[in-house]
């Protein structure tokens, strides 16, 4: 095996202050997940406050081939955030580990 295998992880909450219903929240978070899964080749989702219009929790996760490029994408990633219209109210989760750390896993195999 040459690279170990990393996973970045990044865990925010948003608060979107225009948004008047859930309808009009799920727009800019439609358009966040796209630009992120393109831009990033990153996994999103909404994991908390669907059922609140101003606020939303988003898991942001991807996988590298190095520690280093798996740190870098996450910074690109919470720096693309903080640049969008809504406020990133908070960083709850930033972390990159490799597989092997979470994980047992037999690289013998």
């Amino acid at each position: 095996m040459t690279g170990k295998p990393f996973i970045g992880v990044l865990l925010a909450d948003l608060h979107l202050p225009e948004g008047r219903s859930l309808k009009s929240k799920r727009s800019p978070l439609s358009s966040l997940r796209d630009q992120v899964r393109q831009r990033f080749k990153a996994s999103f989702s909404e994991v908390s406050f669907q059922d609140t219009w101003q606020r939303a929790r988003v898991l942001v996760t991807l996988s590298a081939s190095s520690a280093q490029q798996a740190r870098e994408q996450v910074d690109e990633i919470d720096r693309y955030l903080h640049s969008q219209e809504f406020e990133v109210a908070r960083v709850l989760v930033k972390s990159v580990d490799s597989v092997e750390a979470l994980w047992d896993v037999d690289s013998s195999r």
